[in-house]
């Protein structure tokens, strides 16, 4: 085997599939990443047996072949080659990186070793746009449990939704103590849903990140999403995810606007001296403003008032803080709509056009 390719080139590729490497894994195959050359292209894959990644480029091929290298090895010598071609020659033994007057040489497994993810048919069929999935993503992620004896809530769920003429496909996320929702208008054709394990939520975050065109498959067990020249195939994970629209407040009428800046400082600074279990920090929401304390009322440890817009009733609940600051983050707006209905009730969080609401639990004060 042996072909030639700009850094570039097969940097992106690598860089696409090197995340679907174990380092950790005990099968010395698994941390390598397989490299197939044919017809002038090449494609590299890596999988760690629940998520297989490949990612294909045209090359100026001499002879074809395969074989299967170190991913980190591989990655940190393109990465620091510099711009230009590089030659690469595969003798049955060692891989050979060539450019210019640098030569490395890198230990290779047999690719017939390399394990494959049985196929599946994929019956569902979407396109999206790469900037909409992305904000999806980006928008609910940071909700997804990491509580593996709940292993239903460790993934995103991501739902075909149809309600009268309205059709969106939806993801969602939640540990229990905060739930994420984003939505998108769609044209799909066929219902689904799916969760997608973190991992692979992450690494198709990552992959679709600059592409123009993404295309969605699922089957009852896994998804396929390709993105331009590269491709995921994950496991999903089999599980019921919890009916989440029941979640959602309804009856919150208690409404607060309130600058997302100055709120999200104000509760970093209370943060700060907030020590007990659950970061905790005490809302007090009147007419005009609200306080921020932690520690006792007569004597707090922090204080802080912000001027807002609300007329309701005075309510005081409390959150944990590290959760408001991940909610509020997510808000690209400059102003953010809190609907409360008393102290102990969920209280939903929104901008106004973003296509996503958030849902933090109180907790006690």
């Amino acid at each position: 085997m042996q072909f030639e390719v700009h850094k570039s080139i097969i940097l992106r590729a690598v860089s696409d599939t090197i995340g679907a490497v174990e380092k950790k894994n005990t099968i010395p195959v698994l941390q390598n990443i397989k490299i197939d050359v044919v017809d002038d292209k090449a494609v590299l894959s890596a999988t760690d047996m629940d998520i297989l990644i490949t990612s294909e480029f045209d090359c100026d091929m001499k002879n074809s072949g395969s074989t299967t290298v170190p991913a980190q090895m591989l990655f940190d010598i393109i990465r620091k080659i510099p711009d230009g071609l590089i030659l690469f020659t595969f003798d049955n033994i060692v891989l050979q990186i060539k450019s210019g007057k640098s030569k490395y040489n890198l230990p290779c497994i047999d690719s017939s070793e390399f394990p494959a993810l049985a196929e599946t048919e994929m019956t569902n069929q979407l396109e999206i746009e790469p900037l909409k999935l992305i904000k999806m993503i980006d928008k609910t992620r940071f909700a997804i449990s990491n509580d593996e004896s709940r292993y239903y809530l460790n993934g995103l769920f991501l739902q075909s939704y149809q309600q009268e003429n309205t059709k969106e496909i939806r993801s969602v996320a939640t540990d229990g103590h905060r739930l994420a929702l984003s939505f998108t208008e769609s044209n799909f054709e066929e219902n689904f849903s799916v969760i997608i394990p973190k991992k692979s939520v992450n690494e198709i975050r990552r992959i679709i990140d600059g592409v123009k065109k993404v295309h969605i498959s699922t089957s009852r067990t896994k998804i396929k999403l390709v993105a331009d020249r590269s491709t995921i195939v994950s496991k999903l994970i089999d599980g019921e995810f919890p009916e989440y629209q029941k979640v959602l407040p309804k009856n919150n009428t208690q409404i607060a606007l309130v600058n997302r800046k100055n709120f999200y400082d104000c509760v970093d600074r209370v943060l700060t001296l907030a020590s007990d279990k659950h970061r905790s920090v005490k809302l007090i929401f009147e007419t005009g403003k609200v306080s921020f304390l932690v520690g006792s009322d007569q004597n707090p440890l922090a204080f802080e008032e912000l001027d807002i817009s609300y007329s309701g009733e005075k309510i005081e609940t409390g959150f944990n803080a590290k959760y408001l600051l991940d909610i509020i983050a997510q808000i690209d707006k400059e102003d953010i709509i809190l609907k409360l209905k008393d102290s102990m009730s969920p209280t939903l969080i929104e901008a106004k056009d973003m296509n996503s609401i958030f849902v933090i639990m109180p907790v006690r004060v």
